[in-house]
């Protein structure tokens, strides 16, 4: 009998079902699925084998108890029966007497190979449960590693899902500063355009002036040049008043 067949005989179809989804579940254990509820129900589950294996070990532990007692009793009738053997042969009894005490021996023997037979059953079963109860134990703590490294991972892939976020805000910003800048490095280039605009205009504007001015004849230049000679060998003009060039000379009179 297969150990999840025993476990359907004694929870019924359903839950023999139940119990080998369980174990494919755990062979291909997803830590990402891992919950509380998971490990909630595997633990439920080893609960309900660990009171039928508690169960089973009272029915074999009785079984076994029964076998002992109808063994010792075949003992004491087969012993009785000697004497009776010697007691048939003086005549101390009744043939039927004695065949009917054989009788019962015999009926005790077939009790003993029922009893025998139901006590092997009871060790199968209860030796089935434990053995389910191991396996889905290691399951258990098979699955509380995995649950911690899979919980593990998710915290540390948060982590890194937080990190890649804020690098991309970061980036973000970094982005929209220097989106600024640019915006004022164009209003920059707007002003020295508008000021290279400004001096070109100027340059043309004196160009023009120049080109379109009256040129100065040689006479007006000598005239020019006389002018100049005249008003720098003019005599200063005294720039003080009559009165105040009275009072300097009468300081000068004065020793």
């Amino acid at each position: 009998m297969g150990t999840f067949s025993l476990l359907g005989r004694l929870f019924g179809a359903q839950v023999d079902q139940a119990g080998e989804s369980l174990v494919g579940a755990l062979v291909a254990f997803d830590p990402e699925t891992a919950t509380e509820v998971d490990r909630d129900a595997l633990a439920e589950k080893i609960q309900g084998v660990a009171r039928k294996f508690a169960e089973a070990k009272q029915d074999y532990d009785k079984e076994q108890n029964d076998v002992v007692v109808k063994q010792a009793q075949i003992d004491e009738y087969l012993a009785t029966l000697d004497v009776m053997v010697g007691q048939l042969e003086r005549q101390e009894i009744s043939q039927a007497a004695f065949d009917g005490f054989f009788a019962g021996i015999e009926e005790s023997q077939a009790q003993l190979a029922q009893e025998v037979e139901e006590a092997t059953e009871a060790k199968a079963v209860k030796d089935e449960l434990d053995d389910i109860l191991k396996i889905l134990t290691q399951q258990l703590n098979d699955f509380d590693k995995v649950t911690t490294k899979a919980l593990r991972d998710m915290k540390l892939a948060e982590s890194q899902v937080e990190k890649e976020k804020l690098k991309t805000e970061r980036q973000a910003e970094l982005s929209n500063l220097k989106s600024g800048l640019g915006a004022d490095s164009t209003a920059v280039r707007k002003l020295q355009e508008i000021a290279k605009k400004a001096k070109i205009e100027a340059d043309a504007a004196k160009t023009v002036r120049e080109i379109t001015a009256k040129p100065q004849t040689q006479a007006e230049k000598m005239e020019a040049m006389m002018a100049q000679a005249k008003q720098a060998s003019a005599p200063a003009v005294n720039p003080m008043s009559a009165a105040e060039r009275v009072a300097a000379l009468k300081a000068k009179t004065k020793v």
